[in-house]
C-alpha cells in the first residue's frame, strides 16, 4: 500500500530543504512513501533543490502546477498520486519522523476520512521580528481558540497537514480553484457535509513557521482577511464566527471614526470619537493582559510591543475582508 505526499511550492528556497529532509524521515510501517513536490514554476531555487532530491532518491517526483496557485497544486497533486491515501502537507512546516504513520494509524482506529497531528508553532528564524509573528500566532488572542494552531485532539471540523483517503477527496471533485486561500476549509466542510469524519491527534506533531518578519505577517493577515470573505461568498457554511470577527472589529472603528468626525464638525460633539477611542484602548488593554501572561511560560522584555502588533495583526485581517466583501460585490 502507498501513501503519497502532496507539497504544493512556489519560491521556497529558504525552507524546502529542510522540509524534505523531514519527509525523508519518515518511519513507515504500514505503507510505502511516494513524495510528490507540485512546483508552481518557482523561480527561485526551489526547484534545483527538489530536481537534486529526485536525482537521489526514487520516492521523489517533481509536479509542474503552471496556474501557480495551492488549489490547483492539490488537485495536479491528487491526479498523480499513486497512494491509496494521501498526506496534504506544507513546505513551510516540518514533521515529526512518526508523523504519517500515527496520523495513518488514528485514521483507520476512528473510522476518519482524514487525520492530522498537533501542528505547533515555532519561528523559522531566531530574530525580533520572527519572534513577534511567532508570539501572535501563539496566542489565542492574536489567532483565536478556534485556529488549527490550538486545536485539541478529538474529532474536529478541520484538519490541517492531514493524511486523508484520497478517494473521498476525488469523489467531490478535488479542491475548489476559485479559492487561492481556505481551499483546505471547503474541503473539511464538504467532507463533513457528505457524512465523513475529521480527527485531530495530540500522539505526533508538526512544527509551522510563521510569516519571518512583521510586514510578512501583516501581508498574511490581509490575505488571510480577503480570502475569508471570498471563501464565505463561495462557500458560506466552510466559514466559522472566528473567521469574521476581525472584520466587525475593523469596519466598526473605520465607521466610528468617520461617523465621530462628521459629529464633532455637524455638533461640536465628541461621543463617537469618544466611543472610538475606547474601543481602541480596550482591545490595547486586552493586548497587554494576553502579552503579560504570556511571560510565565517565555520571560522576554520585548513583548511590550505585543499589544500594538496585536492591534495591526486584527486590523489589517479585518481591512482584508472588507476589501474581499467589496470587490466581491464588483465582480
Amino acid at each position: 500500500m502507498t501513501l503519497s505526499i502532496i507539497c504544493p511550492t512556489l519560491n521556497e528556497e529558504k525552507y524546502i530543504a529542510q522540509t524534505l529532509e523531514s519527509f525523508m524521515a519518515q518511519q513507515c510501517n504500514s505503507f510505502k512513501l511516494e513524495i510528490l513536490i507540485c512546483d508552481g514554476m518557482s523561480t527561485d531555487r526551489t526547484r534545483e533543490i527538489v530536481e537534486a532530491y529526485v536525482r537521489s532518491s526514487a520516492n521523489f517526483r517533481l509536479i509542474d502546477n503552471p496556474n501557480r496557485k495551492t488549489p490547483f497544486a492539490f488537485n495536479e497533486g491528487l491526479k498523480a498520486a499513486s497512494g491509496e491515501y494521501v498526506a496534504i502537507l506544507g513546505a513551510h512546516t516540518q514533521y515529526n519522523d512518526n508523523y504519517l504513520q500515527v496520523c495513518y494509524d488514528e485514521l483507520i482506529r476512528s473510522g476518519s476520512v482524514g487525520c492530522t497531528g498537533r501542528v505547533i508553532t515555532k519561528a523559522a528564524f531566531n530574530n525580533f521580528e520572527a519572534k513577534l509573528a511567532e508570539w501572535v500566532m501563539l496566542s489565542t488572542f492574536g489567532v483565536s481558540t478556534a485556529s488549527f494552531r490550538a486545536t485539541r485532539e478529538g474529532y474536529v471540523h478541520s484538519v490541517n497537514f492531514p493524511v486523508f483517503k484520497k478517494q473521498p477527496l476525488l469523489d467531490l471533485g478535488g479542491y475548489d480553484t476559485k479559492l487561492e486561500r481556505n481551499q483546505d476549509n471547503d474541503m473539511n466542510q464538504r467532507l463533513l457535509d457528505a457524512g465523513h469524519k475529521l480527527y485531530c491527534t495530540w500522539k505526533t506533531k508538526c512544527y509551522y513557521r510563521p510569516p519571518a518578519n512583521l510586514r510578512a505577517l501583516f501581508k498574511y493577515a490581509y490575505k488571510s482577511g480577503f480570502w475569508n470573505a471570498k471563501s464565505f461568498m463561495v462557500h458560506s457554511r466552510s466559514m466559522r464566527l472566528h473567521h469574521l470577527i476581525p472584520f466587525f472589529f475593523t469596519t466598526g472603528l473605520i465607521l466610528t471614526l468617520v461617523g465621530g468626525v462628521i459629529e464633532n464638525v455637524l455638533n461640536n460633539s465628541f461621543y463617537l470619537l469618544s466611543l472610538f477611542g475606547a474601543v481602541v484602548s480596550l482591545h490595547l488593554l486586552a493586548g497587554i493582559a494576553f502579552a503579560t501572561r504570556s511571560l510565565k511560560y517565555n520571560n522576554d522584555s520585548r513583548k511590550i510591543v505585543l499589544p500594538f502588533i496585536f492591534f495591526a495583526f486584527h486590523f489589517s485581517y479585518g481591512w482584508g475582508t472588507l476589501n474581499g466583501f467589496l470587490k466581491g460585490k464588483k465582480s
